[in-house]
């Protein structure tokens, strides 16, 4: 069942924002009531989908009506991984993927001091930061070396956790929670050498998984997620599928870039089929990590092959370009150089040389 949202649209990165307590939920809520009104779009606020009829070309409702269409797209999006440990259940246990839950937390937090953050990815290490706005203590735990392992090489993960020290925030790498223990509610955090750390609030940032159940009920083609082609059609025709739900070419990318460009192609392909092919979206991010400017583009840790990489650390900064043989930029991370995101980013996606002048002045 497709469990609707109580809340209007919304944009999801911001709600780190809203945890924080930088901002209110309708500061992140860019396409108010009028908005869908105005363009002729049915927005039915707090209706559950708990069935699909390909068919038939229907789609049954919790109220036990139903929706006809002539194409469709499944958006259903992902849901938090909970790891099987002991006590992940225990009050005072978290995920946050929607405007609730963060709702939730900021309640469960009020005169409270210690957190553990399990994970330490984008949203572990932006969550934890958030929660230090307001409580004393705010420990991220992670099975990976240094923090984004999958984005950052060494030295930038090294120069990313000092600065997250120093914002107050705990990082520990090679580090895994085996179990949950407290009394009626969460107390402390077990980890795999034997310690226990104590906690008051556990935020579960160990990444999604695609939400296929409906699709899965309905025959569709599912593995990871739902299964789609270079027009992102499902198995199903007319049923296309965009975001954190879709599976291409082996592929669940998770992010909101890939999400914005495949709505667009499946949008297009709607209208008319089979005019726009996806050919991928290439991995490019640009977000505010407890507060420092982190941009990553492309191939950040190659290896082997013709790729060169011209490296800068200084104090609490790190730069890293990764150079094919004619100075094209493949890939780059960018830690606290907001100066250089703009060219960067231009240099990436025209795939032209970077000027010798630009790489002898970084």
């Amino acid at each position: 069942m497709w469990r609707p949202n109580l809340f209007h649209n919304y944009l999801r990165p911001g709600l780190v924002e809203v945890l924080a307590g930088k901002k209110e939920l309708q500061e992140i809520t860019p396409y108010p009531k009028s908005w869908f009104e105005k363009n002729g779009i049915e927005y039915r606020l707090g209706e559950a989908a708990v069935a699909l009829d390909p068919a038939r070309k229907e789609v049954l409702l919790a109220s036990g009506k139903s929706i006809s269409y002539d194409r469709l797209l499944l958006a259903t999006g992902a849901e938090p991984v909970r790891p099987e440990i002991p006590g992940v259940d225990l009050p005072g246990v978290f995920t946050m993927r929607t405007a609730a839950d963060v709702e939730r937390i900021r309640t469960w937090a009020a005169g409270r001091r210690r957190a553990v953050v399990l994970g330490g990815g984008w949203l572990g290490l932006e969550a934890a930061y958030a929660l230090r706005h307001f409580l004393a203590e705010v420990v991220v735990l992670d099975r990976g070396p240094w923090p984004l392992p999958r984005q950052l090489d060494q030295d930038a993960g090294e120069v990313l956790a000092s600065l997250l020290k120093e914002k107050g925030l705990g990082v520990r790498g090679k580090t895994e929670a085996t179990a949950i223990r407290g009394a009626g509610e969460v107390q402390e955090v077990l980890l795999s050498s034997g310690e226990a750390l104590p906690a008051d609030l556990v935020l579960i940032a160990m990444g999604v998984r695609p939400r296929v159940a409906i699709a899965k009920d309905a025959g569709l083609s599912v593995n990871r997620g739902v299964v789609v082609n270079d027009f992102l059609e499902t198995s199903a025709p007319g049923i296309y599928a965009a975001g954190d739900v879709a599976e291409w070419q082996d592929q669940v990318y998770g992010t909101v870039p890939a999400a914005r460009e495949q709505g667009f192609v499946a949008a297009q392909n709607m209208v008319e089929p089979g005019s726009t092919r996806y050919d991928g979206t290439r991995p490019a991010q640009r977000l505010k990590v407890a507060g420092v400017e982190l941009l990553v583009l492309g191939e950040t840790q190659p290896k082997g092959g013709s790729l060169r990489e011209k490296k800068l650390r200084d104090e609490g900064r790190y730069l890293k370009l990764v150079l094919d043989e004619k100075r094209r930029l493949r890939g780059a991370i960018a830690l606290g150089f907001p100066e250089l995101v703009g060219e960067l980013e231009r240099f990436f996606r025209e795939e032209t040389p970077v000027p010798e002048k630009f790489l002898s002045s970084v």
